[in-house]
């Protein structure tokens, strides 16, 4: 497109105007003052891209608005929005993922402190954790960090020799890039083509920007692509400046398309005598105690000109967002119906529209969920899954009715929720009580109880054939031992119980009985009383085991030798 037809918005021309400023800065030897500059620029466009969501937010909001009013007119525009909204959320996806891992790669520390933004008085900080278990950098760390603090905290802004090797590969003398700055500008170009694609004869209106294509000159007139122009040789706090920038042109391209389609069914918009009303409850389903809130919109709606509502019986005026919202507590359990008229002035007068909401009071109810079995077995650590409808896991207080019968503990690896809970006793109940946590109270949510037992023998098996089964003569001969398990019948995945001493006797067999064997595997003294053997003949096994509940027991099966 031409730049006649798609002359460069004033945001745009702010985001070149900051990006030559940086640019102006690698000129200059990269002293400290140059690294806070890096920063003070850096933290600029984060703020201003901070800005830029939510004006998309706004934007999006106002379709979604439009949508509820008049579907037949606006659901065109708002899907091609929407497909818009995805692809530029995937772009912007690969860029801060790029952004996250290069600063991985220029961060040693293992965590940092930042001075919370909130803090009025600049005295507390707050330390995260930049790393993962397996000692990799943990990307929503590094974005937490970045939304908290900025640039200021990252290191090596000042370095020139991690860039080239990340964005643009090792070989720095190629003029294909083999690093991260060839997948973004690969990305860059299937997202303009996919917008213009979704935009169709529309995309003319559109200045999208993002100009990777283009090759440039250096000093010696020599040409150079977009990832050598921006990261060859170029220091990390540049490359970061540069990675925002993008992220900055995206959401740019994004607001301007989506924006666009916004003004097109806005240019022959409907007249306030077809005004509907649009409310918009926080949540339907709301447990005995809480808090039900109503947000009550008219479509189109003047900032200028508040409207009222009666809602519930009171009357509201509209405040400085062009909203009503209308709250009240929930004591009482079962269906619930609010309803109301909005009145609007107009031309004529003043035109009046009735609304009803329904939503739900539910009772606070515990949900108490075993993840392998119906009992939970002594000695060992039985996985359970607590929750609450309607309560967030970190907001859940578990506890035991009696300590004394077992212990209970949040199941780390498993996730928020997930508890572990380990028997003290062989038999008995224990009861596990759920509440949670309502403002500066606990409220009880329920209880249940679990039934003890302690596990159950393992089972031996010859081979895949269990006890009391018949085994082959010429299998058993090529045997080296049993095992020891717990069958397909018992669902709980436990470790599996090793053998500690094992007595062999065959009947009808001349000779030694009640042969012992230390472990699993036989012994040459066994192999060769296993050789006498013959079809009718009975193999009895006796065997000490170590259960994993770190008892020792004694079992002992029978098998019937065939042909």
């Amino acid at each position: 497109m031409s730049a006649s037809n798609c002359p460069e918005t004033p945001r745009q021309k702010m985001i070149q105007m900051m990006y030559l400023v940086y640019t102006a800065m690698l000129a200059l030897n990269v002293s400290a003052e140059v690294v806070e500059g890096f920063k003070t620029v850096g933290n600029a466009m984060t703020k201003s891209n901070e800005n830029m969501v939510t004006k998309l937010d706004d934007t999006y909001n106002n379709f979604e608005a439009a949508l509820k009013n008049n579907p037949a007119k606006v659901k065109e525009k708002y899907d091609k929005a929407q497909e818009i909204k995805k692809l530029s959320d995937e772009l912007v996806y690969i860029i801060d993922t790029v952004t996250y891992s290069f600063i991985g790669e220029i961060t040693q520390k293992a965590d940092i402190s930042i001075i919370d933004p909130n803090d009025k008085e600049n005295t507390i900080k707050r330390t995260i954790n930049l790393m993962n278990a397996d000692g990799s950098k943990n990307f929503d760390s590094i974005a937490e960090a970045l939304r908290v603090g900025g640039f200021s905290w990252i290191q090596k802004l000042d370095n020139n020799h991690i860039g080239t090797p990340y964005f643009i590969g090792k070989a720095e003398g190629k003029e294909v890039s083999e690093g991260a700055a060839a997948e973004v500008k690969r990305r860059i170009i299937e997202y303009k083509r996919a917008v213009k694609e979704k935009l169709g004869a529309d995309s003319s209106h559109v200045a999208l920007g993002l100009s990777v294509e283009d090759m440039h000159l250096n000093s010696e007139g020599k040409p150079l692509s977009w990832e050598q122009l921006n990261f060859n040789n170029t220091v990390a706090g540049a490359a970061l400046v540069t990675l925002t920038r993008m992220k900055a042109e995206v959401m740019n391209a994004e607001f301007d398309a989506v924006n666009m389609l916004y003004k097109q069914i806005k240019s022959n918009d409907f007249s306030f005598d077809k005004v509907a009303v649009i409310t918009r409850p926080k949540s339907s389903y709301i447990m005995q105690g809480g808090k039900y809130e109503l947000i009550v919109n008219v479509g189109a709606y003047d900032s200028k000109a508040k409207f009222e509502a009666t809602v519930g019986g009171t009357r509201f005026t509209a405040n400085d967002t062009g909203a009503v919202v209308y709250s009240t507590v929930c004591n009482a359990t079962g269906p619930r119906t609010v309803t109301g008229t909005v009145y609007v002035k107009n031309d004529n007068g003043t035109s009046s529209y009735d609304f009803k909401e329904s939503y739900f009071v539910a009772e606070p109810m515990a949900v108490f969920e075993l993840t392998e079995m119906n009992v939970v077995y002594s000695g060992i650590d039985n996985p359970v899954r607590i929750s609450i409808p309607g309560i967030a896991a970190h907001n859940l207080v578990v506890s035991l009715a009696d300590p004394n019968q077992a212990t209970i503990v949040p199941d780390t690896k498993a996730g928020a929720g997930n508890y572990i809970i380990k028997p003290k006793v062989n038999k008995g109940k224990i009861k596990v009580n759920a509440s949670f946590k309502d403002g500066n109270q606990t409220r009880f949510a329920g209880s249940t109880e679990f039934r003890a037992r302690p596990l159950p023998d393992p089972k031996i098996y010859l081979g895949t054939i269990e006890a009391g089964r018949g085994i082959p003569i010429n299998d058993l001969k090529g045997m080296k031992g049993p095992s020891v398990r717990y069958g397909p019948d018992f669902a709980f995945h436990m470790k599996t119980p090793t053998i500690n001493k094992q007595t062999i006797d065959i009947t009808k067999v001349n000779g030694a009985t009640d042969i012992e064997n230390r472990g699993q595997q036989w012994g040459a003294e066994v192999m060769s009383y296993i050789q006498k053997a013959k079809p009718g003949c009975k193999i009895t096994l006796s065997i000490d085991v170590n259960m994993p509940d770190g008892t020792k027991r004694n079992i002992s099966s029978t098998f019937r030798i065939t042909r």
